[in-house]
């Protein structure tokens, strides 16, 4: 989606956008992500989408809410954060959604009118599922122990969204990463836990970077009114487009 003055910069970053719907997978660099601001409360959780094929910039969910549990008692989750976007969002032009394939793993996403690459979820490239900040309760097969991670820089979940407990400030993303299962060692992921101790999760190899590594530091979020402005500009854009070629 698109954020620019009216003008030249308009019509390139338009034409590169329809463009950027037929890359391969990768994050996206030289480009500050938008952020949509949904929800009310006093605490804030991110929900960061960097893949190429879905957008020419990186989408940034804040979504805000009270309290550190949901209406069930239970800690708000990954699953909650996806679940409200989701939802908050339907009216919006940034409306998310998403499809699934094999054993309920992701296979696209839609943000208002683009949507990803399609893939096998079972095949490469894979979504994958990063996280900063918070806490992720996860299993150590090699040694039988529950541990938790609170990574304050981005890691590769090792469990699911369900899992994992937002806090204040904190970070889940998506990216659609190539992915290979070797067999051996390089498959580990190595995790710092809650105790100190370190955690090694055979979990394959991501060759992917990590989101938002285009821009460093993750810079200050976009307002929601220009990003209506944006998406109003290229409504009519593309008005007058159809109109030209009638």
């Amino acid at each position: 989606m698109l954020i620019q003055r009216i003008g030249p910069l308009f019509l390139f970053c338009v034409s590169q956008l329809f463009l950027g719907f037929g890359l391969h997978a990768s994050v996206i660099t030289g480009q500050s992500p938008v952020t949509v601001n949904l929800g009310t409360g006093a605490n804030v959780s991110y929900l960061v989408f960097d893949e190429s094929s879905l957008s020419i910039m990186p989408i940034i969910y804040a979504w805000h809410y009270d309290g550190v549990t949901n209406s069930s008692g239970d800690p708000w989750s990954g699953s909650d954060l996806m679940n409200a976007v989701v939802a908050e969002s339907s009216t919006t032009p940034w409306a998310l959604s998403y499809t699934t394939g094999a054993w309920g793993l992701f296979s696209s996403f839609t943000i208002g009118g683009g949507t990803s690459s399609l893939i096998d979820p079972l095949g490469s490239p894979v979504w994958t599922y990063w996280i900063q900040g918070g806490e992720l309760d996860a299993y150590n097969y090699d040694t039988l122990e529950d541990f938790t991670i609170s990574p304050l820089d981005w890691v590769i979940a090792p469990n699911t969204a369900n899992y994992r407990r937002l806090s204040h400030g904190s970070y889940d993303a998506w990216t659609l990463s190539p992915f290979d299962y070797s067999g051996t060692s390089s498959d580990i992921i190595n995790f710092t836990d809650t105790g100190g101790n370190n955690q090694a999760i055979p979990m394959g190899i991501y060759s992917g970077a990590q989101p938002l590594s285009g821009i460093s530091p993750i810079p200050e979020p976009t307002t929601l009114p220009l990003l209506a402005l944006s998406g109003i500009s290229l409504f009519l854009f593309l008005r007058l487009r159809s109109a030209s070629h009638s």
